[in-house]
This record gives structure tokens, C-alpha cells and sequence, in this order.
């Protein structure tokens, strides 16, 4: 399944996304119990859901007439791991990392699928970085490697904006969560559709040329590992989301620098899991 929040005639929302772009309401048939996307990953609802979707002739609206919401109106804890591609660590000057390296982006800097960002005013140096992101199903707490496919409620796009004087000037957490600056979404994608990641890949696409483009094993630290090691240190909880990093094509190490202007347009294209589309206003 392919699991939206949005809002449709005003009203905050969720459902399944159908192939053919319509949306079969959830929460106006299992909403008493389930009354958000993130209650519904909370309590396990997905077989509830299935039943919906099994039940549904077509989809209740049009995807071109909703208004996308980043996966959860509630707020989740995201957290972001950087140079987790050996090619992209070689690219911005570091050696391979021994551990993952995080940081944690706040909610205030996320918009959603076909939202615009807001192009920084501080800095002209606001660069992508598309990434795979994974979402986390129940309370976790030192998750061996083995046992983690048992806490992955999904999987979705993710746009990790990142202003880089800041970032290397200033700190991390600053040029990595200007307002409005990365994008989620559009659909939580659940395990069974998406299958093995390995070979499944992941593409950037900044108005219309191609920048980024990447098979998932070619990642340092799996994201069973990453389940591992965030887990070790603090505790996950259902709806948090591991973004896992970016590969190697990104703005700032290109020559000249590829920096992201008012106009531009960012898409982050994953196999089976759909593409994440935002303009810069």
C-alpha cells in the first residue's frame, strides 16, 4: 500500500494512493480507531486498511485535487545520517566514515510532496541531496540488525536540503534545518510492495538534468544497521523517520558549484516507492 495524508476540501486526511491517481479515503471508514496515518502505523492497522482497500471499487478522489501533508500531522522525531555513500564521502573531502554519523532535523523544516521550498535569504548556497527514507513502526530500543525488518512500518522519498555555509561555517544543525528548506513523502510505502532494496535505485533530478543516481547497495551502513545503531543510543518510536543519506552528485562538489535557484525544480525518484517533486519559490 501506498499510504497520503492531505487535505481535501479543507479537511486533514489520509488514504491509500491507488495506480491511477485516485485515493480511497481510510479515515472515513476506519477513523474512529484509527483516526490519523500515524495512529493508524501506531496500532498496527494495516490489515484494517487492507480490508478497506480490498473492499474499494475505485478511489474516493482524485490525487490532482488534494493537497499533500508530510506523511504525519503529528510531530515525529527525524532523525538524518550523512556520508553513508562512499562516493559521496569522497566528494565532500572525508574518509570513510567507522560509524554512522546524525543529526536531527526538526519539523519546521519539512514541506510536503509539491510544496514549494523557500529559497534561503541568509545564503546563496542552499544545495539537495535525495534521499531514501525509512519509517520506523513501534517503540525501539537496542533492535539487533536481524530483528529489524520487524520495525519498519515503510519507506518514502526524502529531500535533505542543506545551506552549506552554514553547515560548514556555522553547524550542522543549522545548515541542515532552515525553514522550509526539505521535503518527505509523497507515500509511506509498506515493505511487502516495495520487496529487497538492494538493487532498487534512487534518482535526482534538478530541472530536468540528472545529478544523483544510485543502487542502494551501495550504501556503507544498511538500514537494518542504522535501526541498530540509532536504537542503541536512544529510543525510536512508531512514526520516526531514518533518513539514510545521500549519494554522490550534489551540488556543492560539482565544478562550478550547482547551487538551487527560485524556479528550480527538485524531484527524488526511488524505485517502487514513487517520486518526490518540489519547487523552489
Amino acid at each position: 500500500m501506498k499510504l497520503v495524508s492531505y487535505i481535501h476540501q479543507g479537511k486533514n486526511t489520509y488514504g491509500v494512493l491507488l495506480p491511477d491517481g485516485g485515493i480511497v479515503d481510510l479515515a472515513s471508514r476506519i477513523g474512529h480507531e484509527y483516526p490519523t496515518l500515524l495512529e493508524l502505523v501506531r496500532k498496527n492497522g494495516y490489515a484494517a486498511a487492507q480490508q478497506v482497500l480490498n473492499n474499494a471499487k475505485s478511489g474516493d478522489v482524485r490525487e490532482s485535487d488534494i493537497r499533500y501533508l508530510p506523511l504525519f500531522l503529528e510531530p515525529v522525531t527525524i532523525h538524518c545520517v550523512g556520508l553513508n555513500y562512499a562516493a559521496h564521502a569522497a566528494e565532500a573531502g572525508h574518509k570513510l566514515p567507522e560509524f554512522p554519523r546524525t543529526f536531527v532535523k526538526i519539523p519546521a523544516a519539512l514541506v510536503a510532496h509539491n510544496e514549494d521550498f523557500d529559497k534561503p535569504t541568509l545564503s546563496p548556497e542552499f544545495d539537495f541531496e535525495g534521499e531514501i527514507a525509512v519509517v520506523i513502526s513501534q517503540t525501539a530500543r537496542k533492535v539487533k540488525a536481524e530483528d529489524a525488518a520487524k520495525y519498519i512500518a515503510g519507506y518514502t522519498c526524502f529531500m535533505d536540503g542543506s545551506v552549506r555555509d552554514y553547515q560548514f561555517q556555522r553547524t550542522l544543525d543549522q545548515g541542515k534545518n532552515f525553514y522550509r528548506s526539505s521535503s518527505i513523502g509523497p507515500a509511506l510505502v509498506t515493505p511487502d510492495e516495495v520487496g529487497v532494496l538492494d538493487h532498487l535505485t534512487l534518482t535526482t533530478i534538478v530541472s530536468g538534468e540528472t545529478m544523483q543516481h544510485t543502487a542502494f547497495d551501495n550504501m556503507i551502513f544498511t538500514i537494518p544497521k542504522l535501526i541498530e545503531y540509532i536504537s542503541d543510543f536512544t529510543e525510536l518510536h512508531a512514526g520516526d523517520v531514518i533518513a539514510t543519506g545521500t549519494p554522490e552528485g550534489v551540488g556543492f562538489s560539482r565544478t562550478p558549484p550547482r547551487f538551487l535557484q527560485k524556479g528550480d525544480v527538485v524531484e527524488v525518484i526511488i524505485d517502487k516507492i514513487g517520486t518526490l517533486c518540489n519547487k523552489v519559490s
